[in-house]
């Protein structure tokens, strides 16, 4: 790579995506985009990569075919409702409290149910629009986007009881290749980082975050507070993770 792979990074750590990518592919960001392959998985004859996780009440299985395409499937109880649960979560804007690897996530006016979301993982900033629609039997979201990093998922409150749910989260994603390149040669740990830590701890400070909404709505400050700090506690183990 001429020039040198350390003039794409600056003073603060941070990798300058659209030169390295120019550099790399002699492509834009947004061409590279416009070259991924068709959102529709082809069929294939390879053998999926899965990796499974059962940890607790804590379920993950994430599979891949071409070591891009990538499609996780989790769940977790939860102990609150699922009208709680579905509102709460798919108030999007507020995502960021219990996903720290989301800079922010915008309602747009063009479009009923259009959002713009920002994240960055390990210095790499991306952005995408999506379309999304709030679901009633069972309640819950799904998205697919329109635009950027290709992705699309559900989210499902099942209920459990009058006063718990089951969340199951089913999502794909078709990885940028710079990500890739950052685990060449370890999809098991590209899988492993995906479904036990960005996605595990995301569902259990949203479980947490919405714990703690709940005991201050209900004049519980000292429970309130506690979750919140394990939530402050895991979202800084989390981006330490993704540095």
């Amino acid at each position: 790579l001429s020039p040198p792979f350390e003039s794409y990074v600056n003073k603060d750590g941070l990798l300058n995506v659209p030169s390295l990518s120019r550099a790399l592919y002699s492509l834009s960001l947004d061409e590279m985009s416009d070259r991924l392959p068709t959102y529709e998985t082809t069929s294939t004859t390879e053998e999926p990569t899965i990796t499974s996780t059962k940890s607790n009440s804590y379920l993950a299985t994430t599979s891949s075919t071409s070591g891009r395409d990538i499609t996780v499937s989790v769940s977790l109880p939860l102990p609150f409702s699922d009208g709680i649960a579905s509102s709460r979560f798919t108030d999007l804007p507020q995502m960021s409290r219990w996903s720290p690897w989301l800079n922010s996530v915008t309602y747009l006016d063009e479009s009923p149910g259009l959002t713009e979301w920002n994240l960055n993982i390990r210095g790499v900033k991306f952005s995408w629009k999506a379309k999304s629609e709030v679901l009633a039997n069972p309640k819950g979201i799904k998205w697919e986007s329109i635009s950027g990093l290709k992705n699309r998922g559900v989210v499902e409150f099942e209920p459990t009881s009058d006063g718990s749910c089951l969340m199951k989260l089913k999502m794909s994603i078709i990885m940028p290749y710079i990500l890739v390149s950052l685990f060449q040669g370890m999809p098991s740990v590209l899988h492993e980082f995906l479904q036990n830590k960005l996605l595990k701890w995301s569902l259990e400070m949203f479980r947490d975050v919405i714990k703690a909404d709940l005991a201050l709505e209900r004049g519980d400050q000292e429970l309130g507070d506690a979750l919140f700090g394990a939530v402050e506690g895991r979202a800084n183990a989390l981006e330490e993770a993704l540095k």
